[in-house]
C-alpha cells in the first residue's frame, strides 16, 4: 500500500491570507483529516478579542477537529463548509509513511496553542504532514521567508501529484 498525504485551502479566511488544512490516508479505506481553524469568533474592531486571538497558549482552544472516514467523507467534511470550506487540493503520494507517528504529531498540534507567526494553520499542517512521511514537497514555514507563513502562497508552493479544485455536492 501505498500512503497519501493531503493538503487543503480555503483563500476566504484569516483576511484572505487563506487557510490550510491536512488529510492522510490510515489505510485502504479510511483518511484522517482535520485542521486547527482557530477561528475569531469576535468582530475585528473588538481589539482585545484581536490580541487573544493572536496568541494562544498551549492547552488552550484552537478549533481544532479532527474526523476519520472514507475519502469521499473527508472530501464532503471538506467542501461542506462543516468547519471551515475548503476551495482546493493537492494530493501527494508517499511510498514510506507512518500513520502512527502523524497521529502522534496531531495529539502534539492540538495541544499546542497557536500563534500567528510561529504556530498557526501552516505550521500544523506542516508538522502532521512532515511526521506521515512528506518530505520535501512542503515549504518549510519559517520568520525569515515571509511566504512561507501566507497560507495562499505556501498551498502554491506545495508539489503535489494532484491538485483539484473541490465543488459542494449541496
Amino acid at each position: 500500500m501505498f500512503g497519501e498525504a493531503f493538503v487543503f485551502i480555503n483563500y476566504e479566511q484569516a483576511l484572505k491570507f487563506g487557510h490550510v488544512a491536512w488529510g492522510f490516508a490510515v489505510d485502504e479505506e479510511t483518511y484522517c483529516y482535520g485542521s486547527s481553524d482557530h477561528l475569531l469568533k469576535r468582530p475585528m474592531s473588538d481589539l482585545t478579542a484581536l490580541v487573544k486571538y493572536s496568541h494562544v497558549e498551549p492547552g488552550g482552544d484552537i478549533d481544532f477537529w479532527s474526523e476519520r472516514g472514507h475519502v469521499s467523507q473527508m472530501m464532503e467534511t471538506m467542501t461542506s463548509g462543516h468547519h471551515i470550506r475548503y476551495h482546493a487540493y493537492k494530493s501527494i503520494g508517499l511510498r514510506e509513511y507512518s500513520v502512527e507517528a502523524a497521529l502522534a504529531e496531531m495529539e502534539k498540534v492540538a495541544a499546542g496553542g497557536w500563534s500567528v507567526l510561529t504556530n498557526n494553520c501552516i505550521h500544523h499542517t506542516y508538522r502532521i504532514l512532515k511526521a506521515y512521511g512528506v518530505k520535501d514537497n512542503l515549504l518549510l514555514p519559517q520568520l525569515s521567508k515571509p511566504e512561507s507563513l501566507m497560507p495562499k502562497r505556501w498551498f502554491a508552493r506545495a508539489d503535489a501529484s494532484v491538485l483539484s479544485s473541490l465543488t459542494s455536492s449541496g
